[in-house]
């Protein structure tokens, strides 16, 4: 039966057995003949309402945007994958045409085949109709009467009351000429009718075997592009759960590493600070130190001096045969100054070896006691009003300071050489 198209109408017959499941195992047939066989044998409306009431879809698709090739295939694959979903197939099978023909006749291998034939083409009921009358039971042959009667009222149209068919005599008319001749008219009107009906009918199959074939092509171009659309779905989806499992695996293993170095930092971190602490106690506390020992020592020495400048009026000369004049120690005393040893000077001592550092403290006495003097080789600093370098070593130079219009020399810094243009920029920028 061609798909779609309404059955005959059925001569009365009595109900036949529920259809179950069993009666068509449809799991049994491949993926492509389970789908065809969906496709001609079900209405779309019908494998619509399957589709929906399984509530079945194809990802990437909406169930509504499904075409009628998709529908099949997506049913069979339910089916194969659980067989009791043949029931809303069979189901749809028994409401469009109650039961399988002959449910009672065992067919046989010729039986099928012969049954096959005649569904396949668009002369199914001209084959069973020509079946049924070839029968050699009476019985038999009149059961096909009823359904040719509603043949030819429905394309010859209702016979008039009290007229006769076309090609039958009345009962006034029984001239055996008359009769002959009408027979031979209605013989060469059924001549032309079945020659017409044979140029139709082979037109027909004609176009039915061109639309078949165009039809086959087609569902054969939509299974493959149907199949490879899943194909490519399927490894788009298996990709994509690949990558998605990747990234949440990168995303733990950073979690991990930065927690990880968060923790290592701020252990870092807090080590290095208390370190820095510790470090920076213990200097402070070396600074007050020495500090307080500079101020000491700057105490004796003002205490020094003070005691110096209180016995000089008293001294007397040792020996009659001192001939120093009065003016040289009075110029003398003009070039003495009083040394400040700051808090920067003692801080530049670090590093140095104990024998620099008391050439250091040997060039400042000499300093104190005359700045002038060549051995200090005194030089102004360029750039720095009132800053001096003095030669301790090859290599060392005392910095030091001579506020103005006072009678003291400020001890600066011991710096190596190569450190004096960084002095220089240093002490501009602090100034």
């Amino acid at each position: 039966m061609a798909k779609g198209k309404t059955p005959a109408r059925k001569a009365p017959r009595t109900a036949a057995p529920p259809i179950q499941v069993q009666d068509a195992p449809l799991a049994e047939l491949s993926r492509d003949q389970l789908s065809v066989f969906l496709y001609v044998a079900l209405t779309p409306e019908e494998t619509r309402a399957i589709v929906k009431e399984r509530k079945l879809s194809i990802p990437g698709f909406r169930p509504g945007s499904l075409g009628e090739v998709e529908r099949c295939d997506v049913i069979a694959d339910e089916i194969h994958a659980d067989p009791l979903a043949a029931s809303a197939v069979l189901a749809a099978l028994a409401k469009a045409f109650e039961r399988p023909p002959f449910p009672r006749l065992a067919l046989g291998e010729d039986g099928a085949a012969d049954l096959l034939d005649v569904g396949a083409g668009d002369a199914a009921l001209a084959l069973a109709l020509w079946r049924v009358l070839s029968d050699r039971s009476a019985g038999i042959r009149g059961l096909a009467l009823p359904l040719l009667d509603e043949l030819a009222a429905h394309y010859f149209g209702p016979v008039p009351e009290g007229s006769a068919p076309p090609g039958r005599a009345g009962p006034a008319e029984e001239d055996p000429a008359a009769r002959a001749e009408a027979l031979a008219l209605a013989l060469g009107k059924a001549e032309e009718r079945l020659q017409a009906a044979e140029k139709e009918g082979q037109a027909r199959t004609d176009e039915a075997r061109r639309k078949g074939e165009e039809q086959r092509e087609k569902l054969q171009v939509a299974l493959r592009d149907a199949r490879a659309r899943e194909s490519r779905a399927v490894d788009e989806s298996a990709r994509a759960r690949e990558e998605a499992a990747a990234a949440r695996q990168e995303l733990a293993r950073l979690r991990a590493e930065a927690d990880a170095l968060r923790g290592s930092d701020a252990a870092l971190e807090a080590q290095r600070a208390r370190a820095e602490a510790r470090e920076a106690s213990g200097k402070l506390g070396a600074l007050e130190a020495r500090l307080e020992r500079a101020r000491e020592r700057e105490h004796e020495l003002a205490a020094e001096v003070e005691r110096i400048r209180a016995e000089r009026p008293a001294v007397r000369p040792a020996e009659a045969g001192d001939t120093r004049p009065e003016e040289t120690e009075a110029a003398e005393a003009e070039t003495w100054l009083f040394p400040v040893y700051t808090r920067e000077f003692y801080d530049s001592l670090d590093g140095w070896d104990r024998r620099i550092q008391r050439s250091a403290f040997k060039q400042a006495q000499l300093l104190a006691q005359d700045h002038r003097h060549p051995s200090l080789r005194a030089l102004p600093l360029e750039g720095l009003p009132g800053y001096y370098r003095v030669r301790v070593a090859t290599d060392v130079r005392l910095i030091y300071r001579r506020p103005e219009r006072q009678n003291t020399i400020e001890l600066l810094s011991l710096i190596d050489r190569e450190d004096l243009d960084r002095y220089i920029r240093q002490a501009k920028t602090r100034g």
